[in-house]
């Protein structure tokens, strides 16, 4: 690059959450954020500011977490992508680096999948308890997913809340898809939306679970979900077994990112 011109990076972040205290900058702990950011900065020789898609919170886990930062770096996204890994530690990494346009945001996201992961077996395996929660008692997955059908849709989930006192301009969101699928002793539940309050799939997964063992009527999620009802009825499951897997935006962002031409379309 000759003449230098401020550049819109867009990241591509995977991070095991387990030991960060969660995606956004706060003073004296572990961050994603900070982590990356001091990274990035050393690459580029300049202060950095990243966007993301997503403020994960502590525990969470990402596998295509979308970030973007500006710079008047010329450096090739290949030699960045190369030189930011070579700082980081090993439980975050960045799997992409595209030339993004100018007006691109990652936190203007169409649509977002989270995924959440449950070990079913009696004894829990040591080698992925980090990424999921042992859940050993029997549940009924036939009316889980008649349960999640009630929490498809666009739908006021101010009954969802973990924290009543936080202020929305709306508490109405937008989930497409909830999808449980079996194998083994492991049931993964993605979850497929527009945007999500705080901590509302871990919360959905938690209703979800209350049903499938019993602690919850199927028909009383409707009430459940929309606020109806005064009081909770079910936990929200720990953050561990969470992991946000994509991000989705408009075709025209994506195009010059070196992202496919025509980004999924969220399941209906």
């Amino acid at each position: 690059m000759t003449d230098q011109a401020q550049r819109n990076i867009r990241l591509t972040v995977a991070y095991d959450g387990t030991d960060f205290h969660g995606w956004q900058s706060q003073a004296g702990t572990r961050t994603v954020q900070g982590v990356l950011e001091t990274a990035v900065s050393r690459v580029v020789c300049e202060h950095v500011s990243l966007a993301a898609a997503s403020r994960t919170d502590a525990g969470v886990h990402a596998r295509g977490q979308v970030a973007n930062f500006h710079t008047m770096t010329g450096i090739a996204t290949d030699h960045l992508l190369r030189g930011i890994n070579s700082l980081l530690p090993e439980d975050v990494v960045v799997t992409r680096v595209d030339e993004a346009e100018p007006g691109f945001s990652s936190r203007r996201a169409t649509g977002k999948q989270y995924q959440y992961r449950m070990w079913r077996a009696q004894i829990d395996d040591p080698f992925i308890r980090r990424h999921h929660l042992h859940s050993p008692r029997p549940m009924d997955i036939g009316l889980m997913r008649q349960a999640a059908q009630f929490m498809t849709g666009t739908l006021d989930f101010r009954g969802l809340q973990v924290n009543p006192g936080k202020v929305y301009d709306s508490t109405v969101r937008t989930v497409s898809a909830i999808e449980l699928r079996e194998e083994g002793s492991a049931l993964t539940i993605d979850v497929f939306g527009t945007a999500f309050l705080y901590k509302q799939v871990r919360s959905m997964v938690g209703m979800l679970r209350a049903v499938g063992r019993g602690y919850v009527r199927l028909e009383q999620v409707p009430a459940l979900v929309s606020g109806a009802e005064p009081k909770r009825r079910s936990d929200v499951v720990p953050p561990h077994g969470l992991t946000l897997m994509e991000v989705y935006y408009r075709t025209e962002d994506a195009r010059h990112q070196g992202a496919r031409d025509e980004v999924p379309q969220l399941p209906v």
